[in-house]
């Protein structure tokens, strides 16, 4: 059974994402979509063991913190619509799980990192409306269970 704080889903709150979170050591679904959240994913967050990250359609800036690689257990991580910024840290290449990553509409640069050639679990990776530069990596013309992109 999943422990998850759905109550915060589309409440309108007008903080910061909440670095207390990391408190409740059961939660394994963190959706805080579509409130007025701004600032930064904690990098706390990086300590627990979630299932499922959800801060879409908010105001959350900066860029994705790396110790996000450290949650083994993290299937899902949907921050599309926010205002992300920067590279992606190459470490979340080295997620063992992930099967979702939805990154649309925000406004990474860079190249997509060569260690995402090792999310072999993945199956829905969106990137679009962002402003990405390199060729489209061949690790993704060859992932036969990609099934969306």
């Amino acid at each position: 059974m999943l422990l998850a704080c759905k109550l915060l889903k589309a409440q309108s709150l007008p903080r910061t994402v909440p670095p207390e979170l990391v408190r409740l050591p059961y939660v394994q679904v963190i959706d805080l979509t579509r409130n007025y959240l701004n600032g930064t994913i904690p990098p706390e967050w990086g300590s627990m063991k979630l299932v499922s990250i959800s801060p879409l359609g908010n105001r959350v800036s900066g860029s994705i913190p790396k110790e996000l690689a450290n949650i083994t257990t993290l299937k899902s991580l949907s921050i599309e619509y926010n205002q992300f910024s920067g590279n992606l840290p190459p470490k979340l290449g080295n997620l063992p799980q992930i099967e979702r990553m939805l990154m649309s509409s925000n406004n990474f640069t860079g190249e997509i990192p060569a260690t995402f050639a090792k999310l072999t679990t993945l199956k829905d990776f969106r990137i679009a409306d962002n402003c990405f530069s390199g060729s489209i990596p061949d690790f993704i013309q060859n992932r036969t269970n990609l099934e969306k992109l």
